[in-house]
């Protein structure tokens, strides 16, 4: 398994794992994680809390980048909100993609 699969799956089964402040932990919800969730967050943990703070920084750039396309529209306070409700629906393993698609980068194969 690897980082961004446990990532995939906890975020599937509505975890959405984040890491402390100092950066050397994970916290989910008490109790969410089956034994084999929490045996894979800590089997990989190290490789984990950098894949969750780079989803963090992709989620980040990417809400900014559809911010600026609402602007570029004069879109109002609800577009803005439904634009931003949107990216977050997006699943993590896309964001990257359409960012990409934002900035107006070509895709990239996978």
């Amino acid at each position: 398994m690897t980082p961004e699969t446990i990532l995939a799956d906890l975020i599937q089964c509505g975890i959405e794992p984040s890491v402390t402040p100092d950066k050397t932990g994970i916290v989910v919800p008490a109790g969410k994680l089956t034994e084999a969730q929490r045996a894979a967050v800590l089997g990989h943990k190290p490789a984990l809390i950098a894949c969750i703070l780079e989803s963090a920084r992709v989620t980040a750039q990417l809400l900014e980048a559809a911010m600026r396309r609402c602007d570029q529209f004069n879109d109002g306070d609800k577009a803005r909100q439904e634009m931003r409700e949107q990216v977050l629906e997006t699943p993590p393993h896309l964001r990257q993609d359409l960012l990409d698609h934002f900035m107006g980068r070509p895709p990239t194969l996978h």
